[in-house]
């Protein structure tokens, strides 16, 4: 299953697909982050039903682009604007540095409710 793949799991739980970047899955398995939480959780990919692509469209003023601790841990600049990184391939390196980020709110609900 894709990352960046939104599912339901059998609780009804909704929740989006990132990529076994650390390799804590087993082969059944795929790193779910669901609604309500920051952290993945390896799900059997037979308890799950796919909805779609997580579109997030990251938005300048939504994400709080220069509103200090308000702004998205997870909004970063392409060359083609405002990037939603959250379940992407920096999600891990955003997350780590957000210590030393003016950027402090690491969202837990789902586009488009995660933005101010």
């Amino acid at each position: 299953m894709d990352a960046k793949t939104v599912v339901v799991n059998k609780e009804g739980l909704m929740g989006v697909v990132i990529n076994d970047s650390f390799g804590c899955c087993s082969s059944n398995e795929v790193p779910v982050v669901y609604e309500g939480s920051s952290t993945f959780c390896g799900t059997d990919i037979r308890e799950l039903k796919i909805i779609g692509p997580e579109n997030a469209q990251a938005d300048m003023k939504k994400c709080g682009a220069g509103e200090g601790e308000e702004c998205c841990i997870f909004m970063s600049i392409g060359p083609e604007g405002p990037m939603c990184e959250r379940f992407g391939g920096l999600r891990f390196t955003l997350m780590a540095r957000r210590n030393s980020m003016n950027a402090k709110r690491e969202p837990t609900q789902l586009f488009p409710n995660c933005q101010l």
